[in-house]
């Protein structure tokens, strides 16, 4: 049992490094600009997020500050993004990394963040698209570029990109079978992440020849407070 749980982890592994693609290159490139003494609020990013920020904090100097909803996690602030009331705190960076579908209000947390952002204050934020249904029963929304337009309509230079070509979209549809409860799905999940890792040549050339923003698996967003 010891060795199928192993075998599994690696597979687990293999389906979240495909299905992240495009978001941590996204990351280490903004946490790497932000500046000596800078105060940044990071809204529910656990795991490895979190720790690639905390690097950086200690690389550039920059104090991090964490937000949750879950006690567990042990953050620096316990709240709801939607109706915490932050008083008279402002921050410089605020990071929400994967975390804008769990939220039962994405406009009143996207209002929230806008009211504590400094002046000329940077959003930097991850969201999904093409994805499977993750973190049950929490999993709420799915967001398209313009429906992120909408919602930051109050900020300015809003940057929208996708964050992977729309048949690597596809193929993590398939590997993130193995993240199922069902028997089936997690007993075939391990051959078809073997057969898509196989195929990843064709799969970036398909991506390649037809370039297209028709489908991705998610976007990275920038964004900046002008009040």
């Amino acid at each position: 049992m010891k060795i199928i749980r192993f075998v599994y982890s690696i597979f687990i592994r293999m389906s979240k490094l495909l299905s992240r693609k495009g978001i941590y290159p996204f990351l280490h490139k903004e946490f790497q600009n932000i500046g000596l003494g800078k105060k940044v609020l990071t809204i529910g990013s656990g795991g490895e997020i979190n720790k690639v920020l905390k690097e950086y904090s200690t690389k550039n100097n920059f104090e991090v500050i964490s937000f949750d909803i879950s006690e567990e996690r042990k953050p620096d602030i316990l709240g709801d993004i939607c109706t915490y009331d932050f008083k008279e705190l402002e921050f410089d960076v605020v990071v929400i990394a994967e975390v804008l579908e769990h939220l039962h209000s994405p406009h009143l947390a996207i209002d929230n963040i806008k009211k504590i952002l400094s002046k000329n204050g940077k959003l930097i934020l991850t969201v999904p698209f093409i994805f499977p249904i993750h973190e049950r029963p929490y999993d709420y929304y799915r967001y398209t570029k313009f429906g992120l337009s909408f919602l930051l309509q109050n900020f300015s230079d809003v940057v929208i990109k996708e964050r992977n070509s729309w048949i690597e979209a596809i193929s993590v549809l398939f590997v993130r079978l193995i993240m199922d409860k069902n028997i089936m799905s997690r007993i075939f999940a391990p051959f078809i992440i073997i057969l898509v890792f196989i195929n990843l040549p064709f799969v970036y050339l398909l991506a390649k020849l037809i370039n297209t923003d028709f489908i991705t698996t998610g976007y990275i967003v920038t964004a900046k407070s002008d009040k």
